[in-house]
């Protein structure tokens, strides 16, 4: 499986073919132990044998150079190549993919895969390769020297594998509970720590009765039934290895050979259960290791967007949804027969009640989700026929929860476009009411904005984003509440700027606001994933229907004001 993941076959047959010719050099240098002791016990000549073993050693040691030598070269290969591969893979994966669990199974195999297999080819697949190998070739070899006893041995063989495939498969159901219950428990710690807040302020900062409580004593119930399971395992394998290694030296005893031949056959037989035991020192490890392989090649088999480099078509609508349905997967539709269309230099904006499936609609627009049914074309072609690279390009996003990288603040605007000049960052930053907050800054531009954007309040990080969007321009941009955390004055200088800029440029907004609704050219209202209405704002209203009536509640709401009731005495 190891081998499986590296490119350069030569370097892996390289490997193989060393570690056969290391495991043939082993098993000779054990059986040669059977003429060289009778020859000196019998007063024969011994030297000969002496030479051949110190040879058989001398090539052993220089083997097993070349083994470790080969064994690196695939590590760093791996160690090199596997992460870079675990992103690029996962970097077109669908974002629908990634349920809680698998991101947790994501972050551990991009930080410690290339680790852990790297070391595993020296530490781990050499000597367990060669414990597989070594004791079936002294059984081979035997059957010159003693034909009963090679044949006890090649028997043995199976027969102590099995038993250690036992021991581990007892093993391996308790192994897979504790590595699901510690994914569960990791992320149950990392959302204690960022819910810290809400927790503190409701007097819940403890363990006891809460998620993380209940997931840390799952993890301690596996981490014991781990322990347990590993007893009668090795037990069983304890049990199986004496009873070859009397069986091996009862045929030695009973074979009609000289007393020293005998001697030689015992230590040959001990020769050949220690493999077997090496291989059940390194089982815990190699499950770990299987663990990790299951990890990485999970991810490696991710679904994949594919696409072409395609030139949007300049005829055609920026934007058109047509009879566009999507579900969640295990629930209902979330988006039920969407079809509707914006045109370049357009503002469309969407409007409904919570769970109407808004922000849903943007995530299938940016192909983070596949659609069930229906199609969804950007610049004349289906977003499932671009490459995911080149589709971003022709979108501009802003989303209602801004996330901001642990740099400066320079370095998280320039995300929209790395190659922005100067003067192009400024004019987006200006047009975003950005600038007022560089100027309050200790650092200006290279102050750093904490982990997640933590140094700056919502409405500013929400200014960030949009900047990142202007300074983008791209055909196509999607706005996600984008001005909700921005006060009035802002909002309207906000809006203004994105209008401003977009003479070619379609646009798709959520909105709640009735300044941001009002601005639009177009509004598609939307409820239980279906389009109820839709029309300009003069034509919603004239209707009377459910967009006016959202339009009258938001207005009276909008006049609401807090008064002081007198109480009775």
């Amino acid at each position: 499986m190891i081998l499986d993941l590296i490119d350069d076959r030569r370097t892996v047959t390289r490997y193989a073919a060393l570690l056969a010719a290391s495991a043939v050099i082993r098993a000779g240098a054990m059986l040669s132990l059977v003429p060289l002791l009778s020859a000196l016990f019998s007063g024969g000549a011994a030297l000969p044998w002496i030479a051949t073993l110190a040879v058989l050693v001398a090539a052993g040691w220089v083997l097993d150079h070349r083994v470790a030598d080969a064994g690196f070269t695939i590590g760093f290969q791996l160690l090199g190549g596997l992460e870079q591969r675990l992103v690029d893979r996962l970097r077109r994966t669908p974002l629908g993919w990634f349920t809680a669990e698998r991101k947790g199974e994501g972050r551990r195999a991009l930080t410690s895969s290339g680790r852990e297999l790297c070391q595993a080819i020296a530490w781990l697949v050499t000597p367990a390769a060669n414990a597989l190998l070594t004791p079936a070739l002294i059984g081979l070899g035997l059957l010159l020297v003693a034909p009963a006893l090679g044949l006890v041995a090649l028997a043995a063989v199976p027969l102590l594998l099995g038993t250690l495939w036992a021991s581990m498969r007892l093993v391996r159901a308790a192994d897979d509970s504790y590595a699901a219950a510690s994914a569960e428990a990791g992320q149950r710690i990392v959302e204690l720590a960022l819910a810290q807040r809400a927790l503190r302020a409701a007097g819940r900062a403890g363990t006891e009765g809460t998620a993380i409580g209940r997931a840390l004593a799952r993890q301690r119930t596996a981490a014991l039934r781990l322990v347990g399971y590993g007893v009668p395992g090795q037990l069983m394998f304890g049990l199986a290895t004496q009873a070859v290694l009397l069986g091996l030296a009862a045929t030695a005893v009973l074979s009609e050979l000289t007393a020293p031949e005998v001697v030689g056959l015992v230590i040959v037989a001990v020769r050949f259960i220690e493999p077997f035991t090496t291989l059940a020192e390194l089982s815990p490890a190699l499950q770990n290791l299987r663990g990790t392989l299951a990890r990485v090649r999970a991810l490696l088999g991710a679904p994949v967007l594919d696409g072409s480099v395609l030139a949007p078509d300049p005829g055609a609508p920026a934007l058109e949804l047509r009879d566009v349905r999507f579900g969640y997967e295990p629930g209902p539709a979330t988006i039920d027969g969407v079809s509707f269309t914006v045109e370049r230099g357009t503002t469309t904006a969407v409007v409904g009640p919570s769970g109407a499936g808004k922000s849903t609609l943007l995530a299938l627009i940016a192909r983070f989700h596949e659609v069930d049914a229906g199609a969804i074309r950007v610049g004349g072609h289906d977003v499932r026929d671009y490459d995911p690279a080149a589709l971003m390009a022709q979108l501009g996003i802003v989303f209602q929860d801004v996330y901001l990288f642990e740099a400066s603040l320079l370095d998280n605007v320039r995300l929209g476009h790395a190659r922005a000049s100067d003067e192009q960052v400024r004019a987006a930053a200006s047009a975003a009411r950005l600038d007022e907050l560089v100027e309050r800054l200790p650092d200006g531009w290279e102050t750093r904005v904490g982990e997640r954007g933590a140094t700056l309040s919502g409405g500013e990080r929400q200014r960030v984003s949009i900047a990142r969007a202007l300074l983008k321009d791209a055909p196509v941009l999607l706005l996600d509440e984008a001005t909700a955390a921005l006060d009035t004055g802002n909002e309207r200088a906000v809006v203004g700027a994105l209008e401003a800029g977009g003479k070619e440029r379609a646009t798709l907004i959520i909105a709640h606001r009735l300044s941001t609704i009002a601005r639009a050219d177009r509004i598609v209202f939307l409820e239980g994933g279906r389009v109820v209405e839709s029309g300009t704002m003069a034509e919603l209203l004239a209707q009377e229907g459910r967009f006016a009536a959202y339009w009258r509640q938001r207005e009276q709401a909008a006049g609401w004001t807090l008064t002081e009731v007198p109480v009775a005495e």
